[in-house]
């Protein structure tokens, strides 16, 4: 269970680097594109559509954070009745629900990105528009990955129980 936390960790940080750095860019050229716009009456001709596909990978990485942190839409009323190794078995039973679901989500932008981009097309500045869209599948498999982390922690909680939950 430690080495999964550890990896859960690791990852976790990696995706906020990458979101700082994503959201940093994102800002940062939005504000270029105003001040060159409005002091010299010009812009970088990639700046918007840049600006537009960082507005996507930082909604992925987004996605993923809130993923980890558990903060997704989810209805839990009735489970908040019930006794904790039975929410446990509950929120494994959703995470793998919610683990499926992301895995055809997965698929579909797998087969988005084969099929429905071309290869030789460019996003901007001689950048293919296959790797600006890598984004939505690499996203689904942070989220994937994430749900499947939680739903082993849950089981593994289950399996021992609420005592010795208590003392880890």
């Amino acid at each position: 269970m430690k080495i999964l936390r550890s990896f859960d960790r690791v990852l976790t940080r990696l995706v906020s680097v990458l979101l700082v750095a994503a959201f940093t860019l994102m800002l940062g050229l939005a504000a270029l594109q105003v001040f060159l716009r409005f002091f010299f009456h010009t812009g970088l001709l990639w700046g918007d559509v840049a600006a537009r596909n960082l507005v996507i990978w930082v909604g992925f990485f987004g996605a993923y954070l809130a993923t980890h942190e558990n903060k997704q839409f989810r209805i839990d009323v009735l489970t908040r009745l019930f006794p904790q190794r039975l929410r446990l078995w509950l929120a494994a039973v959703t995470d793998l629900f919610a683990a499926a679901v992301t895995y055809f989500l997965l698929r579909a932008s797998i087969t988005f990105v084969e099929v429905g981009i071309d290869p030789e097309s460019v996003a901007f500045m001689k950048i293919p528009q296959v790797v600006v869209a890598m984004i939505v599948p690499v996203g689904f498999g942070l989220i994937l990955v994430q749900f499947l982390l939680r739903m082993t922690e849950s089981v593994v909680g289950a399996l021992r129980g609420p005592a010795t939950e208590e003392k880890a």
